[in-house]
């Protein structure tokens, strides 16, 4: 019984620091940033094959 009381208050000690970190951090453009020009490879129409440049 008291290995089982362990291993739960570490899982929940764990998953408390994993929420803490969580709350920080950022992903993805954020409101009212500049996304920058990114290339990617066309797959169909007339200029398949190629690299081309989004802004």
């Amino acid at each position: 019984m008291k290995r089982v009381t362990v291993s739960s208050l570490a899982m929940l000690a764990v998953s408390l620091g994993t929420a803490a970190f969580a709350a920080d951090f950022k992903s993805g453009l954020q409101v009212g940033g500049f996304a920058t020009a990114y290339n990617v490879k066309d797959c169909t129409g007339p200029a398949k094959g190629k690299t081309l440049c989004y802004r």
